[in-house]
């Protein structure tokens, strides 16, 4: 049906009803008065079209989200992470199976081992995903079958998620390096400030893919990921200084490889060591963070350090 024809309807059939009511009210008022009758009721109409729709829409956003569910629907990837003081991600992993009680990963990356026996609480971390609570990233749960002590060496399986909260990540993106021949690192436990060796000339105490105390030793030695907060080092054990510990301060002279000039160009950091873990048998998961940098005097070629 033409809506206009409904309206003009509608209006004649108000006008006769007023007028019936009252005979001497003149034609024009009863028009007008019809007209803003029919406003009323469009208005009326209006608002409780609105409430259908937002509780509609409530309705739904209130419907209790299965997130393992949705993360295995979605093929997502989870980071499994010791706690919220350690960003440490030891393996990253997808849901393959989810139950009421437990859920089944398997590992898709492995950046260090997974120093969680069963029982363990651990966090998992995933993208941001939006529920009735608000924004969440994150679960807590316990470990029910680690790598190591399970019949397969590429799943871990852990409880139903505890509960669900928003932790920010790291700032910097780290980067796994994959081909150790495009970067060097000398370090020596040291404070830049108050150092009594001149680090331009001095052996490093520790060298990955560079000469060290250790000589031909070092080249077990390899960088994990770097960002440009840090770098993750895997230090074989037997030549880790007795002074390398967490919280040490430390100085490091970077090479990294530019491809454009075909050449390695060298930077300064002064830092400290953050973490400290086992990694592969032998040797030792090392967390560095940046905390400053040093420019070398082109004239006197010693080193000014500026804190970040």
């Amino acid at each position: 049906m033409n809506i206009h024809q409904l309206a003009a309807d509608i209006g004649q059939t108000l006008t006769k009803f007023v007028h019936s009511l009252f005979p001497g009210l003149p034609a024009e008022a009863i028009r007008y008065g019809g007209a803003a009758l029919l406003g009323a009721i469009a208005l009326i109409m209006v608002f409780f079209a609105l409430r259908l729709l937002r509780n509609g829409s409530n309705s739904r956003s209130s419907k209790r989200i299965n997130i393992p569910r949705s993360l295995q629907r979605e093929g997502a990837v989870v980071d499994l992470m010791y706690g919220p003081t350690d960003d440490t991600i030891p393996v990253r992993c997808v849901f393959t199976s989810v139950a009421s009680g437990k859920i089944t990963c398997e590992i898709i990356e492995r950046l260090d081992v997974l120093n969680a026996p069963e029982g363990k609480e651990i966090i998992g971390v995933f993208a941001p995903m939006k529920t009735d609570q608000g924004k969440v990233n994150a679960f807590h749960a316990k470990v029910v079958q680690s790598d190591r002590s399970g019949r397969r060496t590429d799943r871990i399986i852990l409880s139903a998620p505890r509960e669900y909260f928003m932790i920010p990540r790291r700032k910097h993106t780290r980067k796994r390096v994959a081909d150790q021949q495009f970067i060097r690192v000398k370090l020596w436990i040291a404070n830049p400030h108050t150092a009594n060796l001149s680090l331009e000339d001095a052996t490093p105490h520790i060298g990955v893919n560079s000469f060290a105390l250790d000589g031909p030793n070092q080249y077990a030695n390899a960088v994990v990921n770097i960002s440009n907060g840090g770098l993750g080092l895997s230090i074989q054990d037997n030549i880790i200084p007795e002074t390398c510990a967490t919280g040490a301060p430390v100085v490091i002279n970077l090479f990294m490889f530019n491809f454009r000039e075909k050449s390695f160009k060298p930077y300064w950091y002064s830092g400290q060591v953050r973490t400290m873990k086992e990694g592969r048998p032998g040797f030792t998961r090392m967390g560095i963070e940046f905390d400053g940098q040093g420019q070398a005097n082109e004239e006197t070629g010693s080193l000014h350090w500026e804190k970040f």
